[in-house]
This record gives structure tokens, C-alpha cells and sequence, in this order.
């Protein structure tokens, strides 16, 4: 071999042992296997398990009815209602008749009076009788507007037995006799606030009495007293 021979192949050795090595291609990825979690497995079970549940009970329900009493022809206000006024009707049974009475207790209302104006083919309602109309005779009902000092704080009831007694002007002396005052049964208390921090308590007093109490109720210069709760 000639000594430029040699040189040559010298060189191309130095150049091969200097220039970068290509890196080795990577090789196929290993499969991964995917983790199950318990608790994602258990909670599909439980929502597919709800699902059938949820599915057997709409099955079940459907076709049952219910048996209500509903007006067959139009009630006014205060008329006694006869069993020829009430009609039985089946309703489904997945709507809402908690306020419905239902067709068994047709005998209860019987003799009973309509609480308000009722239409033909409506439903009745638990509040559309009563037994009577609120005043009975000889009765009447008065509002009465408090503040504050002018009631206990006691919360007042429907029921409640009280007195509305006459009070002096402010800064008056107190009377020296028994101040007038007239008995009265709670039948409704509107602390609405459309009066301010009034009250508005309606009670039921005995018609003779009905225009004193209003006329002294007018003037605000009266006090409300509960003799008995629940008692009227």
C-alpha cells in the first residue's frame, strides 16, 4: 500500500470516528392496560340500578286511578251542598291530590256549605266546605290595627279569647273606673306590614258590639288582652 494510500484511508477513519452517531429507531410502545377504579364501577352499577328501579315503578303506575269528589254543577258562596251536587271522578293516580277529598269521605260533607264560588267540573278542594260561614249569625268581624305596645308579644292565634279594651289618649291619665272593653275571638292576624309595624288582627265580636269596637279601634287608642289561647 502506497504511503497516500494509507494517508487516505487515515482520514476517512478520523472523519468517521468524529461525525455523529444516528440514534437506534425506538422500538414498539408496550400495550398500557387501563386501571379500573372500584369506586367509578360501583357508582354505574348503582345508576344502572336506579334506572330499572325507576323503570319498574312508572310500569307499575301507570293505568291505576284514584277516586275524587269534584262539583257536577256551579255552588255559590254560603249554599249547602248536596250529594247531588258532588260526582265521583278517577284521576290518575300520579297527580297531585293532596288537597282533593277523596270519594270515601262523601258522607262527611254532607250539610256542609260552600267557602267560596265553585265551578262545574273543579275539584274539590279540603277548604272549599266548611260548616258554616265565618261570621255565624249574630256575630260580626272587626279589624282591628295594633302596634307593638298595643298587644303582648305573644303570638297571636286564630281561636285565641281576648279583650279590646279602650285606652286613654297619650300622656292621659288612666281612668279612674274600669275602662270599656268588649270580648272578642282571634279569627285571623295579617302582620303583612302594609300598615307599617301594625298588625292587623280581625276579631270576632257579637254583633251589639260590632260598631263601639270599630268605632274605637278607628281612633287607635285601644289594647288588645288574651284572657284564653285557643279558647274561642
Amino acid at each position: 500500500m502506497s504511503s497516500g494510500t494509507k494517508v487516505a484511508n487515515q482520514d476517512q477513519q478520523a472523519r468517521s470516528a468524529t461525525r455523529p452517531q444516528r440514534p437506534a429507531p425506538p422500538g414498539p410502545l408496550k400495550p398500557t392496560r387501563a386501571r379500573r377504579r372500584p369506586a367509578l364501577i360501583a357508582l354505574g352499577l348503582a345508576l344502572v340500578a336506579l334506572s330499572v328501579l325507576a323503570s319498574v315503578y312508572v310500569t307499575s303506575s301507570q293505568g291505576k286511578t284514584v277516586e275524587a269528589l269534584a262539583v257536577n254543577k256551579e255552588i255559590s258562596r254560603g249554599t249547602e251542598i248536596a250529594p247531588s251536587d258532588i260526582a265521583v271522578v278517577e284521576l290518575p293516580s300520579g297527580l297531585s291530590l293532596i288537597s282533593s277529598i277523596p270519594a270515601d269521605q262523601l258522607e262527611q260533607i254532607k250539610g256542609m256549605v260552600a267557602a267560596t264560588d265553585l265551578k262545574e267540573g273543579q275539584l274539590l278542594a279540603s277548604d272549599s266546605v266548611v260548616p258554616e260561614l265565618a261570621p255565624p249569625s249574630g256575630q260580626s268581624i272587626v279589624g282591628v290595627a295594633l302596634a307593638p305596645n298595643q298587644m303582648p308579644t305573644s303570638a297571636l292565634q286564630a281561636g285565641d279569647a281576648v279583650r279590646v279594651v279602650e285606652t286613654p289618649a297619650v300622656g292621659g291619665e288612666p281612668p279612674a273606673e274600669a275602662p270599656f272593653s268588649i270580648a272578642a275571638t282571634v279569627v285571623r292576624v295579617d302582620g303583612g306590614g302594609a300598615l307599617g309595624d301594625q298588625i292587623v288582627v280581625d276579631v270576632q265580636v257579637a254583633s251589639n258590639n260590632a260598631a263601639a269596637l270599630a268605632a274605637r279601634a278607628a281612633t287607635g287608642r285601644v289594647a288588645l288582652v288574651i284572657d284564653a289561647v285557643g279558647a274561642g
